[in-house]
């Protein structure tokens, strides 16, 4: 059953093959190809500009030479030729040019090199046929900064922000290495306190986040390294309660203060990594004569509670009470 299908589309397939509309049809095609390559061969033996791209590299660098900025990876060049020639350009690429590094060493232990453009014109052309012209290149100006070693080291400033979810606490930012290796001249390590990186935004954290940072660059200047690993490590808030006295300073011998209740309680927020640490002795509540004195100047009957002393990292949430009765009494000298 199979075959005989099989057989019976063999069939049709050839009558279609070789029927009158077919052949007319092939006939069109043959005539159509003929002409878009004829069109093809004649347009491309018109002018046309193209840009290209050529790889560029210092050779001959000397070990004790540090280059601060080097040049560009490569040049955008545009040309003009023929679209038969241009058309060698788009399938290969082009080998690289290189520029000495001895051709432009002027012997001092700091230099800024600005290559002649004549120097990298001639080099390129080199690469291309006889025909091709050299219309630009980008960049127009083509420099390289190099350091006989001179150097100093910096400590690595982070330029942004870092913050957490509301429930979370920022226990601490860090960035390793700490200090980098600044190769330069003179005049631009005197000008330097610090080396910066670029701007970080890490917003909404919720867990201990690290990331790799690119230094900000500066001209003429080679880092060692030229990325730094900033850490932010976070911790998840926990809420306590602990009960706080009320302590008074500055009384005379006879006189002693009485609130009611004789302690508040407090309730706080802090890294769990810090709860423990934290006791109601790195809280004090203090009320001074002097401030009593100016309370009863002014009239009021309670004591308003203000903590004089809050452990870091932690974050009031409330006091309650927020304000205290109080009594002052005489205290009599025993006879």
């Amino acid at each position: 059953m199979d075959q005989l299908r099989v057989k019976k589309f063999g069939v049709r397939l050839r009558r279609l093959l070789f029927s009158s509309k077919s052949r007319e049809f092939s006939v069109f095609l043959f005539f159509l190809a003929v002409s878009a390559g004829f069109w093809l061969l004649q347009t491309l033996d018109e002018t046309f500009e193209m840009e290209i791209a050529v790889p560029l590299r210092l050779a001959d660098v000397p070990d004790e030479v540090v280059i601060t900025t080097p040049l560009p990876d490569k040049l955008h060049v545009t040309v003009r030729d023929k679209g038969t020639i241009l058309m060698r350009y788009w399938h290969k690429s082009l080998d690289s040019i290189s520029l000495s590094f001895a051709d432009y060493d002027n012997g001092m232990i700091n230099g800024r090199v600005r290559v002649p453009q004549a120097d990298v014109l001639k080099s390129i052309q080199g690469l291309l046929a006889a025909s091709t012209r050299v219309q630009a290149i980008h960049p127009d100006t083509i420099e390289f900064f190099y350091n006989h070693g001179m150097n100093a080291v910096f400590p690595v400033a982070m330029v942004g922000e870092v913050e957490t979810n509301a429930h979370y606490y920022l226990l601490d930012v860090t960035i390793s290495p700490s200090e980098v290796k600044v190769f330069a001249p003179a005049s631009t390590l005197d000008t330097l306190t610090s080396v910066r990186t670029m701007p970080v935004s890490l917003t909404d954290l919720k867990e201990t986040t690290t990331l790799e940072v690119p230094l900000r660059l500066i001209r003429g200047a080679k880092m060692e390294p030229e990325r730094v690993t900033l850490t932010a490590t976070v911790d998840v808030y926990m809420e306590n309660t602990i009960e706080v006295p009320i302590v008074s300073l500055n009384f005379p011998g006879d006189k002693q203060l009485r609130t009611f209740p004789s302690s508040v309680k407090v309730t706080y927020t802090v890294g769990y990594s810090r709860s423990k640490e934290v006791t109601r002795q790195n809280f004090v509540s203090v009320v001074t004569y002097e401030e009593l004195l100016d309370l009863q100047g002014q009239g009021a009957t309670k004591i308003p509670v203000r903590l004089k002393s809050i452990p870091e990292g932690v974050k009031i949430v409330r006091i309650e009470p927020q304000e205290l009765d109080y009594l002052v009494e005489e205290v009599r000298e025993e006879e």
